[in-house]
């Protein structure tokens, strides 16, 4: 960390901020969970293992103010949604407009206000919670 400091300072970097890594299959620990608490959005579990140390909430603000184009065109909700598993439409044959009011987002949206749970992608992201270091 003092190296990333160091360099920021010597290229003349206004701000530095250091985000918690998201780790997939974290619960059974992963050699990319920092040690340091400061630095990790997981914490170990009287069993051994890990889980999100902060409360998740089943609220998204992503779902109402933004999503993610892919490079062929498809609309998904979020970054999280890295391999596009929640395809909401597609550019090339529907307008944004469309696709964003459209029942298929209306009804993603509807379950992510139920229960974080339902969707996969959704159980490990932090939105919501502190991950900035």
């Amino acid at each position: 960390m003092p190296e990333v400091y160091k360099l920021a300072n010597a290229l003349g970097v206004d701000r530095v901020a250091l985000k918690t890594a998201q780790v997939y299959d974290y619960q059974n620990g992963s050699d990319l969970i920092p040690t340091l608490d400061k630095y990790s959005r997981y914490q170990r579990d009287e069993k051994g293992g890990y889980s999100i140390k902060n409360e998740l909430l089943n609220h998204c603000w992503k779902m109402w103010h933004s999503c993610v184009i892919t490079w062929d065109g498809k609309v998904v909700p979020c970054c999280f949604d890295k391999d596009a598993h929640h395809v909401m439409g597609d550019l090339s044959s529907q307008s944004f407009d469309t696709i964003w009011t459209s029942e298929t987002y209306t009804e993603f949206r509807a379950s992510l206000l139920r229960s974080r749970s339902e969707i996969e992608m959704c159980k490990n992201c932090t939105e919501g919670t502190k991950v900035w270091a």
